[in-house]
């Protein structure tokens, strides 16, 4: 018996997988180094059998040119979209960033193996805590979910647009500034007072050597204040995960 596939199913199919596996690259958590390669294709095939139903019909009959031109078009709006998740839960860990910058852990940065890059200790900290709260909550399904939302509005074989993909980039960075201030503020307002009270004891006894001791009571102060983000990261999690799931469904090609 011969099994015969319609040609549009498998373009479907193809240039499916090229938005999904420019999706994955780039948006967490399927970003992981953690997560290997083969893995990570297979996710990106998944998504598009399960989504072939909402793609297929918008697929016109297929060329070579078309194929060529529709797969790289679809690798470049996964890769955006991923890159606006990516934007929005890098908050999380630029919170924690700007802890280790003022309570002085950022002046030994450790290696991460998983990003290849030196990071400082309480940024991994706040990103693996908001992996956990991410999986837990159930708030990758609603990455996903917008991911397959967006095929509606930017359909297979359509055009990028860079207006609306401009703008969205724009909010999402203020966003990520926004809510990493706003987690690691409580931390930063105690670290600011305890530089002051150091500086106004400087004053009262010049004989005291401030920066002997200094820094180490501030990284004491910011080891045993350091619970006070942690409720601050579930509330402001669920709200760039909601942000970044509107993002994706936002986008219109024209």
């Amino acid at each position: 018996m011969d099994l015969e596939v319609p040609a549009s199913t498998l373009a479907a199919l193809l240039l499916g997988t090229a938005r999904a596996a420019g999706f994955v690259l780039l948006a967490p958590p399927f970003n992981s180094r953690s997560i290997p390669a083969p893995v990570k294709g297979a996710l990106a095939l998944a998504l598009s059998v399960a989504l072939m139903t909402t793609i297929a019909p918008s697929i016109p009959e297929p060329t070579t040119g078309f194929l060529v031109v529709g797969a790289i078009t679809e690798v470049v709006i996964g890769a955006a979209l991923g890159f606006v998740v990516q934007l929005l839960f890098a908050a999380v860990q630029y919170a924690g960033d700007i802890i280790d910058l003022t309570g002085g852990f950022s002046l030994q940065p450790a290696y991460d193996p998983m990003s290849m890059t030196m990071s400082s200790s309480v940024g991994r900290l706040h990103y693996l805590l908001a992996i956990t709260l991410l999986f837990t909550s159930g708030g990758h399904l609603l990455i996903v979910r917008g991911f397959a939302t967006s095929y509606e509005g930017l359909p297979v074989g359509g055009d990028v647009p860079t207006d609306q993909l401009g703008q969205v980039l724009i909010t999402a960075f203020s966003m990520m500034f926004l809510a990493a201030l706003q987690i690691a503020g409580p931390m930063v307002a105690v670290l600011l007072l305890a530089d002051v009270a150091l500086a106004l004891l400087s004053r009262a006894a010049p004989a005291l050597n401030i920066f002997a001791f200094g820094f180490p009571v501030k990284i004491m102060l910011t080891l045993a204040l350091l619970g006070l983000t942690f409720p601050l990261l579930p509330a402001a999690l669920d709200g760039l995960l909601e942000h970044a799931a509107r993002a994706m469904v936002s986008l219109r090609s024209g």
